[in-house]
């Protein structure tokens, strides 16, 4: 994502417009996390199937450290049914497009 479509999802998260899934580990949530993120680690749905409990068109952002963990996140979410979820990247990018982090 580009940084003004990162600022327009920090905006979209503050206003509960979309949901934020940081899909790392719990020991790296516990160092940091976005303010508004959920916790739901990659392996719950890369290995366990699982899903968020959201309705399919809601708008969900992803973001792991760097970006590679979302974006496999992301992509298993477009092919369990989710129509618009997208690869925010990392907490840097986040927090660089003006949104908080929780330490």
């Amino acid at each position: 994502m580009t940084p003004q479509e990162i600022k327009h999802a920090v905006e979209q998260v503050k206003k509960g417009e979309a949901l934020l899934l940081d899909v790392r580990r719990q020991e790296e949530w516990d160092k940091g996390h976005a303010v508004g993120a959920e916790l739901f680690p990659s392996e719950r749905i890369l290995i366990g199937g699982e899903v968020p409990k959201v309705p399919t068109e809601k708008t969900i952002y992803t973001y792991c450290q760097s970006g590679g963990r979302a974006g496999r996140v992301r992509a298993e979410l477009e092919r369990k049914g989710f129509t618009d979820a997208h690869n925010l990247g990392g907490l840097l990018d986040w927090s660089e497009a003006g949104g908080e982090v929780e330490r």
